[in-house]
């Protein structure tokens, strides 16, 4: 259990981790995860969908429940004198859920639709096809969500399969934060709860091939009015202990307003009104990815934009006066993730499921406040490699390729169908 006593507001937020998320799909069943999650809370021995949600509702409560790669997720949230019947709605769900054959239907033809819609969105089809380009053959290679393909092959029993593979209190872990008593939630909990035990199930491990080269993919959209643009590499687990480095590496290069990529394609270059970069750090190491939509008569002028950009980061060492403002801005808005119950719950759980010591956030600042442009330098040149990236265009093929065939080989995918 974490818990963190918040008596400001008189609420309380309970939340259940467990290692069940997206990177525990089995290779063509992807969206298991998040499928399961979705219908954990459609019924139990003792109660129906509609009783579960009135039951919560009648101390002001709500609940959530979810996955994302790393863990699937229980939480409710309510006034804490409420407290106890919130961990016990929690031990229900974990411990006697039924899946109604109805809801499971249900929530595969919405699942569906949602997959449907998501295909004609040109950002997320960016996204995907990046996915499938650093992660062929991983889980990673497909939407959390699911295809239309793999979600219409799940029925009833591999729901039940993988929640009892995964639901359990191996390996989970309890967040509690708000206007209480830790050591009486620690009473409760083992009394709900009981005792854990055992080992979790093993995380798969997702090993991605490095790219020969730079590697170009068009996402034909003959009508699109711009282009979708995406450049990435397979990048770090949250647990590397390079992870602060690169959040200030990363802010500088695309991470606020000011960062060198969105200065040059934006400011300088007018090729879009906003770019930016991000680490997606996982259990497993997760993307790193730019990302822009622009003109499409400028998409290859951006794409070697990007790409020179994370060449010179890793060829000088940062000025001075760029690492410091770049670590003035990150201590500056540290302290706003704090603020709400939500906040450090979030906290947390980020500690709770990467195995995090307790005092990671102080030694956080502290490490944020010891780096170096040297340091700055050998991370960028050890995590970034720019001549092994994919770059991702999602617009008119035939004005693309001519474009981008400098890069690399260029491949072309017919856009999605409609369903």
């Amino acid at each position: 259990m974490l818990a963190a006593r918040h008596a400001a507001v008189p609420l309380v937020s309970l939340e259940m981790v467990l290692p069940a998320g997206g990177q525990h799909d089995p290779l063509g069943r992807a969206g298991l995860s998040t499928l399961t999650a979705a219908v954990i809370d459609e019924g139990t021995h003792r109660r129906s969908a509609l009783e579960i949600a009135a039951h919560v509702e009648r101390f002001g409560g709500s609940l959530t429940t979810g996955a994302d790669w790393d863990v699937g997720y229980l939480g409710v949230g309510l006034l804490a004198q409420h407290r106890t019947a919130g961990l016990e709605i929690l031990g229900e769900l974990l411990h006697e859920p039924t899946f109604p054959q109805a809801e499971v239907e249900r929530l595969v033809r919405q699942r569906t639709g949602d997959i449907v819609r998501r295909s004609q969105d040109p950002s997320i089809l960016a996204e995907e096809k990046l996915s499938q380009v650093l992660f062929a053959g991983t889980p990673f290679a497909h939407p959390l969500i699911g295809t239309q393909e793999s979600i219409e092959a799940l029925d009833r029993e591999a729901i039940v399969a993988f929640y009892s593979a995964c639901y359990t209190p191996r390996g989970a872990a309890l967040i509690a934060v708000g206007d209480l008593d830790p050591e009486a939630v620690l009473r409760e909990i083992e009394a709900i709860f009981g005792a854990a035990g055992g080992e979790p199930p093993p995380a798969p491990a997702i090993r991605a091939q490095l790219l020969p080269g730079v590697a170009v993919h068009v996402v034909d959209r003959p009508d699109a009015p711009q282009t979708e643009l995406r450049v990435g590499q397979v990048g770090i687990s949250r647990r590397d202990p390079d992870y602060v480095p690169l959040v200030v590496l990363n802010t500088l290069l695309g991470g606020k307003f000011t960062s060198r990529i969105n200065m040059n394609l934006r400011e300088r270059n007018a090729f879009t009104y906003g770019a930016s970069s991000r680490f997606v750090a996982r259990l497993q190491p997760g993307p790193f990815i730019v990302d822009a939509a622009v003109a499409t008569e400028s998409a290859g002028a951006a794409a070697r934009e990007v790409l020179a950009e994370l060449r010179r980061i890793r060829e000088e060492p940062v000025e001075p006066d760029e690492l410091e403002e770049t670590r003035s801005y990150i201590d500056g808005v540290f302290p706003y993730t704090f603020q709400t119950i939500g906040d450090i719950a979030k906290r947390l759980e980020t500690l709770a499921t990467y195995g995090l010591p307790d005092d990671y956030y102080a030694r956080y600042l502290e490490r944020l406040a010891a780096l170096t442009r040297e340091e700055l330098l050998a991370v960028a040149q050890q995590h970034l490699d720019p001549d092994h990236s994919a770059v991702v265009a999602v617009g008119p093929a035939e004005t693309l390729v001519s474009q981008l065939a400098a890069l690399g080989p260029v491949t072309v995918w017919p856009r999605p169908a409609a369903g």
